[in-house]
């Protein structure tokens, strides 16, 4: 009790999937690396920025889906490069093509509780929120 972790600890979503190959794929236009796939069982996606996406195979409803998860960043400078990247790489029309009807990347907004978000809802309509204190 009371010494410190030596290694850090990472809460990781678990997100249904209709397909890994377009799961995959949907991620890949964003930089996303598969890092681990267990057959038709399970399928693991890496980014670079620290992030780690699991997922399960499952008939997925992509408008009803209620699956999602919220990443909070320390520095509001990684929140905005984050976007910047992701918006330059949705506005193309290979992302339009494994977006299916509603995969999107939603523009940032400053709350009046203090954080900076943004949101990206994948092609299975899983919705992952970012965000970061504004300072203002």
């Amino acid at each position: 009790m009371g010494s410190e972790p030596s290694s850090r600890t990472m809460q990781i979503p678990i997100f249904p999937s209709s397909g890994f190959d377009g799961t995959a794929a949907f991620y890949a236009r964003i930089d996303f690396s598969e890092t681990n796939r267990f057959g038709d069982d399970y399928l693991i996606l890496e980014h670079d920025a620290g992030l780690e996406l699991h997922f399960y195979p499952a008939k997925v409803k992509p408008r009803t889906n209620d699956h999602g998860a919220y990443v909070r960043f320390d520095s509001l400078d990684e929140l905005d490069a984050l976007y910047k990247r992701w918006n330059g790489l949705t506005n193309t029309p290979a992302f339009a093509r494994v977006a299916g009807k509603i995969g999107k990347l939603h523009a940032p907004v400053d709350t009046d509780y203090g954080l900076r978000e943004f949101a990206l809802l994948d092609a299975d309509g899983n919705l992952l929120r970012f965000g970061a204190p504004h300072g203002g």
